[in-house]
């Protein structure tokens, strides 16, 4: 499928075989597809009716529509969320450096080496 030939119908049927029935959790949507999508909505917004209703159109979620919208025209969609970790999250068990982590949902995984803990961000992004 390519931006000058997709249609809303096309991108909702893209967007439905992406899931394989699930809610949540598909791979990214390549770039070109992104920007038909921004495309879509502003011109559904031009016309006075919501961004949910462009979403709903799409198939998408109305949070990834706002989220595609609120990025600027040619910034990178990014890879990693930012996270702080605080001195204090860092613990020395035997000579080795172990670290918490503690997603925003509430789970805490513990004892995770630095590198560990990284590869489990990367995984969760």
């Amino acid at each position: 499928m390519t931006t000058t030939t997709t249609t809303v119908e096309e991108f909702r049927r893209y967007a439905q075989g992406r899931r394989g029935g699930r809610r949540r959790g598909a791979p990214r949507y390549p770039d070109a597809l992104v920007a038909f999508a921004v495309e879509h909505a502003r011109a559904v917004r031009s016309a006075g009716r919501s961004v949910n209703a462009a979403a709903a159109e799409l198939g998408l979620s109305g949070v990834t529509l706002s989220t595609w919208l609120s990025r600027s025209v040619g910034t990178p969609r990014p890879r990693l969320r930012e996270i702080v970790v605080q001195a204090d999250d860092v613990v020395v068990k035997g000579g080795e450096r172990t670290v918490e982590v503690k997603t925003a949902s509430g789970h805490i995984v513990r004892g995770l080496s630095v590198a560990d803990a990284a590869a489990l961000l990367r995984a969760l992004s």
